[in-house]
Order: C-alpha cells, then sequence, then structure tokens
C-alpha cells in the first residue's frame, strides 16, 4: 500500500471541504429542505458539550475525535460562509 503524505491528505481533505462548501453555499440560496438544513448548520455553534466546567482541565481523550469533528464542521462552516458572503458582493 502506498504511503500518503501529510501534506498530500491535508491537501486532499481541503479540497473536499472547498468543494462540500461550495455544493452548501448552492443549497443555502435555494428554497426547501436542503436549503433550510444548510442555514441551520451555519447558524449551529458545532460545540461538544464535554460537561466539563474547568477550563483549565486536561481534555478526555475519549472527546478527541468528536473535538476534530466539531472543528472540521466550524471550519465547513465559515467556508460556505466565506463563499455566501462573496456571492453576495458580486
Amino acid at each position: 500500500m502506498t504511503q500518503i503524505s501529510t501534506e498530500s491528505l491535508e491537501g486532499r481533505l481541503l479540497a473536499q471541504r472547498q468543494v462540500l462548501a461550495a455544493l452548501m453555499a448552492g443549497l443555502a440560496r435555494q428554497d426547501g429542505a436542503a436549503g433550510l438544513w444548510v442555514k441551520g448548520f451555519l447558524d449551529s455553534d458545532h460545540q461538544v458539550a464535554d460537561s466539563n466546567e474547568d477550563p483549565g482541565a486536561v481534555p478526555d481523550p475519549a472527546f478527541a475525535v468528536e473535538f476534530i469533528i466539531a472543528e472540521e464542521k466550524q471550519l465547513l462552516a465559515s467556508e460556505t460562509r466565506r463563499i455566501l458572503e462573496a456571492a453576495s458582493r458580486t
């Protein structure tokens, strides 16, 4: 099996995020269930509730994947908003 470099993997993930954000931006401009779903996605804060009240505490490793997923959703929402804002200026 061929090893994929970190840079290659990161580039592929960024490309997928950009394509997905462009699709979501297109859907956000539409009426209907898909547009409403995207708007709801953009309005969400995508935070993980870890029930940890001490901000200085070390994060539980069990939540590591959930935090990464939440961060990726935040980045996707941000990219989608950027595309929508750029389109509204033209």
